[in-house]
């Protein structure tokens, strides 16, 4: 264990359900004196109806913490940002915010633990089966 964490965290996995991924993308994150961490990357795709989503799995004391605002917090970043709009929720458990942009899309960031944040965007998800997709992938996390 590193920081608290598996040295060799479960990758993301290469099915889920209906939908399959592009090689796994991965990143040790390093200096020359310690091990902080790592990045995962993959997109998954789906063909009916056709849609993709981007996962990011941040793990590692380098990493960061993910910090959530406490209560339920919904509000846009007008006038300063492009309008996005943002929401704190709860999905199975786990602490998140969802942006949601019109020109970005979707922006779901979880925190799973202190030092693991798993984030997936797509522009062609609706915020239902972005919140399922991502229900969906904790699941499989935690059954590694």
């Amino acid at each position: 264990f590193v920081f608290g964490f598996p040295a060799q965290a479960a990758p993301l996995p290469d099915v889920l359900d209906e939908w399959t991924s592009t090689p796994i993308m991965t990143t040790e994150l390093n200096t020359a004196s310690e091990d902080l961490g790592l990045w995962q990357n993959r997109i998954y795709t789906r063909t009916a109806p056709i849609a993709s989503v981007e996962i990011n799995l941040m793990e590692g004391a380098g990493t960061g913490t993910l910090w959530v605002p406490e209560g339920d917090v919904a509000r846009n970043d007008a006038p300063l940002g492009f309008s996005s709009l943002y929401r704190t929720l709860n999905i199975t458990g786990k602490r998140a915010i969802l942006e949601r942009g019109e020109v970005t899309g979707q922006a779901l960031s979880i925190k799973l633990d202190r030092y693991r944040t798993l984030t997936l965007e797509s522009k062609s998800l609706s915020e239902e089966e972005l919140l399922d997709f991502a229900a969906r992938l904790i699941a499989a996390l935690q059954a590694d």
